[in-house]
């Protein structure tokens, strides 16, 4: 399959393709057609708690089946077919069948990423700055240490499909404290171990990780409680996703790292900020979400996260296709100062910004007269308009910001009519509906306009051409049309902003402006489905409390047949 078809269950069917030469890959794909689920929490049991990560996949055949009110004909086409290369691939034995051999017995499951066990000498990359793509080097570099669990929801048609596998591999057998280990050595020539523990089977190229599975099972420190406190309130949950020690699982690629440089005391500190992190992905009537929980260290949240009230939504008009709102940008910068004068490098690099733009014919103060003044709400919005100076575009930004301090605010907007001003252009003011607008436009460049004005004694707004008046006045609100309530309506309401993206005017701007007429037909059908299938994008996060941050994404999607 190719990055464009790709999704986010390929990083778990890369690791069960290690170990099942394919199998794995196509049980997850085929999960809507399984029946029975014994729960994450009882199959965490069976999972060794000092795992890396793990991602755990439901087989409760009634979760999976709910995304099927979601697609057309033509998504319905695109997916069938995509599964039947999966099943070419994963199924390349020509004896082994999904319907008869795998779907009668196999349940949830569950890919942990164990401490590599051995790395390979000199090869490991450097992790810092840690980034994910240096964690995934890391794997790839070490020993692979993948454990896989799977429930046994049928014994006695599980016994029959492996001893169809053992019948075509090379089988050893060993003893571990009673349990009986099998060691199978297929096509590929890398060895399995496989082990049967009361209702679960368990896969991995190493046997030092069957190995502590048994421990696990046997009644040593599993996975399960780790887990259990971190409620993510998915109503259908079908793909959930566990870092335990988030911190200890970093330290731990990075120590197998001979050239790795030692850690900055700023960057460990950042890192042990970070306690555990609980993701999950799942199906409801508005489309997928996926939630997230991070628990912090207390000391790790420094400033007071105040949830965004969402007033100056409502300024916007129902063209915005896409918004980012938040609150108390001031607050959130003398923090990032406060950090960055901790490290010389970004310290010196903020000093830059300062200095150039201090020393520039603006003269402004980074610091005062740029975020000192925004301590209120705040939105960034992209508007569809083709009117005017923006007919070319198609689209135009719009800024608003609320503050507790407007002479501050307006000191600024002033040194900033004074520079405009000194560069050919023209300051005016104007009446919209009973709101005073500034324009800075331009007698060389007809229809050029760049507009403020405050629509409320604390609430200033910046935008342009057309958009200046529909800012000031706008004659229907984004936050009483349809699709906004659809996409952020199910959102939790106590959050500290938004991001908003309404999928159908997005890709009919996008198209429109960025695709040529002679391209238009290389978008197949099944792409333009997809895409059409998707109403729109929500995200927010909140910070509950000092230990713990939210995360929520929501893709709604239309019903099948739906608008």
């Amino acid at each position: 399959m190719s990055n464009q078809k790709s999704n986010f269950l390929l990083p778990v069917i890369g690791g069960l393709v290690v170990i099942a030469g394919g199998i794995g890959a196509y049980i997850l794909y085929k999960q809507s057609s399984l029946t029975g689920s014994s729960g994450v929490a009882d199959i965490a049991k069976v999972v060794p708690r000092q795992v890396l990560f793990a991602t755990s996949i439901s087989g409760d055949s009634n979760a999976w089946s709910q995304l099927e009110q979601f697609q057309s004909p033509e998504v319905k086409k695109y997916l069938d077919e995509e599964l039947q290369k999966v099943e070419k691939e994963a199924l390349s034995r020509g004896d082994l069948n999904f319907a008869t051999d795998i779907k009668p017995w196999v349940g949830d499951v569950v890919l942990a990423i164990l401490p590599p066990a051995a790395p390979k000498a000199q090869t490991l990359p450097k992790l810092l700055p840690v980034s994910t793509t240096n964690i995934a080097q890391a794997l790839d570099n070490s020993d692979p240490n993948i454990l896989v669990v799977v429930q046994i929801k049928d014994k006695g048609a599980a016994n029959k499909f492996f001893d169809k596998v053992k019948a075509n591999a090379t089988v050893t057998q060993k003893d571990y404290k009673g349990v009986q280990i099998s060691i199978v050595t297929g096509k590929t020539g890398k060895p399995t171990n496989v082990a049967l523990l009361g209702d679960y089977t368990v896969f991995s190229p190493q046997s030092g990780s069957v190995e502590k599975a048994i421990d696990t099972f046997q009644g040593e420190a599993s996975l399960a409680p780790a887990i259990a406190p971190a409620s993510l309130e998915l109503k259908t949950p079908l793909v959930q996703f566990y870092v335990p020690d988030f911190a200890n699982s970093v330290e731990k690629l990075i120590s197998l790292n001979p050239n790795a440089r030692p850690i900055p005391p700023q960057t460990l500190a950042q890192l042990k900020s970070v306690k555990s992190i609980t993701m999950g992905l799942g199906v409801d009537s508005d489309g997928l979400r996926l939630k997230g929980i991070t628990d912090l260290d207390a000391s790790a949240i420094k400033i007071e996260y105040k949830p965004s009230p969402g007033k100056v939504i409502a300024q916007f008009p129902p063209e915005t296709f896409a918004l980012i709102t938040g609150i108390d940008i001031k607050s959130r910068w003398e923090q990032f100062a406060k950090d960055a004068a901790k490290d010389p490098t970004l310290k010196g690099q903020l000093d830059e910004v300062r200095n150039g733009l201090k020393n520039s014919p603006i003269a402004l103060d980074l610091d005062k007269d740029v975020f000192g003044w925004m301590d209120g709400e705040y939105a960034v919005g992209a508007i569809a308009s083709s009117e005017g100076l923006l007919a070319q575009s198609g689209v135009g930004p719009a800024l608003i910001f609320q503050t507790s301090n407007r002479a501050a605010a307006e000191a600024t907007l002033k040194k900033l009519d004074t520079f405009v001003k000194g560069n050919g252009l023209q300051v005016s003011t104007k009446d919209v509906k009973g709101v005073s607008v500034t324009e800075w436009t331009s007698p060389q460049a007809p229809g050029f306009a760049i507009g403020y004005g405050w629509y409320q004694q604390d609430t200033v707004f910046l935008s342009v051409g057309a958009l200046v008046d529909a800012l000031a006045k706008p004659t229907a609100n984004l936050d009483s049309s349809a699709t906004f309530k659809s996409v952020t309506g199910s959102l939790d309401k106590s959050n500290i902003g938004y991001f908003y993206l309404d999928m159908d005017k997005a890709w009919a701007w996008y198209s429109s402006r960025f695709i040529p007429p002679t391209e238009q037909s290389s978008i197949t059908p099944e792409i333009t489905a997809l895409i059409k299938t998707v109403r729109g994008i929500g995200v927010t996060a909140s910070v509950p409390n000092k230990n713990t941050s939210k995360f929520e994404l929501l893709i709604a999607l239309k019903p099948k047949g739906g608008s």
